[in-house]
């Protein structure tokens, strides 16, 4: 059996352009699945940035309501220790309490605060009521620490550490 040179050319370049048929299709088909990896990569990529950015939006609404929570009882910090020091005596003599001595912290609870350790003496419920008035002021304070002392029936001694946070820290 003899196969003639026409039909072998044509069975060759046939072969050739089904190989090459054959590797165009692969080399496609390769390309095409990587790109779906991406694109699935970049699906869960997007459903766990939509989960942060809706957890962002979340937290800065909840941020917002705090905010507005915060601006309705308009809360004011002194300018300075002399204001810080004012407000004190105002609701010590207010209350009736005599101020015995009032020294500067020297190492506050956090670095932002000042603080003052308070001595005073006086009648036990005015002196609640002086804790009290501190609480429902408009300046924020902190009592850190209150020893009080009495001798039965008479007044008490109190001894006090009050912080706050300076308006210009």
């Amino acid at each position: 059996m003899k196969i003639n040179v026409k039909k072998t050319l044509i069975i060759f370049v046939f072969c050739l352009i089904v190989g090459g048929f054959l590797w165009t299709q692969h080399s496609m088909s390769a390309s095409i699945m990587a790109e779906r990896k991406s694109i699935e990569d970049l699906s869960k990529q997007e459903f766990t940035l939509k989960g942060a950015v809706s957890r962002k939006y979340a937290l800065l609404d909840s941020y917002r309501d705090i905010l507005q929570k915060v601006e309705a009882f308009q809360f004011s910090f002194p300018a300075d220790n002399v204001a810080f020091f004012a407000s004190l005596e105002r609701i010590m003599a207010g209350n009736e309490l005599k101020i015995i001595k009032v020294n500067p912290v020297r190492k506050p609870s956090a670095p932002d605060r000042t603080g003052v350790q308070v001595t005073c003496e006086g009648d036990y419920y005015r002196l609640l009521d002086a804790v009290s008035e501190m609480r429902d002021n408009k300046m924020i304070v902190c009592l850190s620490s209150l020893r009080v002392t009495g001798n039965g029936s008479g007044p008490v001694s109190a001894d006090m550490s009050v912080e706050t946070i300076m308006r210009g820290k």
